[in-house]
């Protein structure tokens, strides 16, 4: 229990500041921005701009691509009913907070209580 103990204290900070973060990253880009190249130091972390770019191909495009993903199914399916698949496994888990008691589970963390003003 002892671990599980741990990981469930670290796991509700981890997911209490992934909030904070998600909050304040619009309020940090604009910030950015003003700075020369787009670039800043702060406390030992780096900052700069980044230009994320997503392909949109045309409809005949997107139709050949579809097409090919579909192929490449059908052969990995028939590869599999042929056995001609070798399957690793090893044990792991998952951990998450229900959505419907988050907000009670990380106002327990003290940073996200401050931030978004929880309580008293």
């Amino acid at each position: 229990m002892k671990f599980l103990k741990a990981y469930a204290k670290y796991y509700k900070m981890y997911k209490a500041f992934e909030e904070i973060l998600k909050d304040l990253h619009p309020l940090a880009l604009r910030e950015l921005k003003k700075y020369p190249e787009g670039k800043a130091d702060y406390d030992g972390v780096e900052f700069h701009l980044t230009k994320k770019v997503e392909k949109k191909f045309d409809e005949f495009v997107e139709v050949q691509l579809k097409e090919l993903r579909d192929k490449i199914n059908e052969i990995k399916k028939e590869a599999e009913q042929r056995g001609d698949v070798i399957i690793n496994e090893k044990e792991t888990f998952d951990a998450q907070i229900p959505r419907s008691s988050k907000e009670e589970v990380l106002a327990t963390v003290k940073d996200y209580k401050k931030y978004f003003a929880i309580g008293g």
